[in-house]
């Protein structure tokens, strides 16, 4: 397998307390503002990753969709999806980020790369806590996230506090992991 890197964002959430769709809302940051959260996320990982595509139902062309196999069943589907698409277009790993995390930076990216290329596992954000939407996942993983994905217990968090996977991690300002969930996190969003 080549080195290689696809770049996923995950937008297959229901948004319930957005009450619209995320990948949809526009963009803004320190006064300047243009596109949607979707097309800041994908013009973060286009910096970082030799091809990226979307996990969920979000369209943006040219980008490949991967849709979730089984609607409403968490986030581990999609990454579950997204690894067995990697796998067969021969690339490496995957990397994740949340399409509702518009200020995670692309420093923290190239931070999360380095730790990968250097480790050669698994890597994930750490900020007050494991951010397990947040980082590499080897093509390797795909058996015990595909296992994940078709148990009851589908946490993620509490895959990676097992050490179900070895991984590595890096630690991120929790300011840029925060997700914005509600309308109201958008309001105060880039002031």
């Amino acid at each position: 397998m080549s080195e290689r890197l696809l770049g996923v964002v995950l937008c297959g959430g229901r948004s319930s307390r957005m009450g619209r769709d995320k990948s949809a809302l526009p963009y803004s940051s320190g006064g300047s503002s243009g596109g949607t959260f979707l097309s800041h996320a994908i013009d973060r990982m286009n910096r970082v990753c030799d091809e990226v595509v979307i996990s969920g139902n979000a369209i943006f062309p040219p980008y490949v969709s991967i849709p979730d196999p089984v609607a409403h069943r968490g986030p581990v589907v999609g990454i579950s999806a997204a690894l067995a698409f990697a796998a067969g277009k021969d690339f490496e790993a995957c990397f994740f980020i949340p399409v509702d995390v518009p200020d995670f930076s692309i420093n923290d990216l190239q931070q999360l790369k380095s730790t990968w290329r250097e480790t050669g596992q698994t890597t994930l954000a750490v900020s007050d806590r494991t951010e397990p939407l947040i980082g590499i996942y080897s093509v390797s993983n795909l058996p015990e996230i595909n296992r994940l994905a078709a148990s009851e217990d589908r946490s993620l968090f509490r895959f990676f506090r097992r050490d179900a996977v070895p991984h590595s991690t890096v630690s991120i300002d929790p300011l840029r992991c925060r997700n914005i969930n509600t309308p109201e996190d958008l309001e105060h969003h880039g002031r």
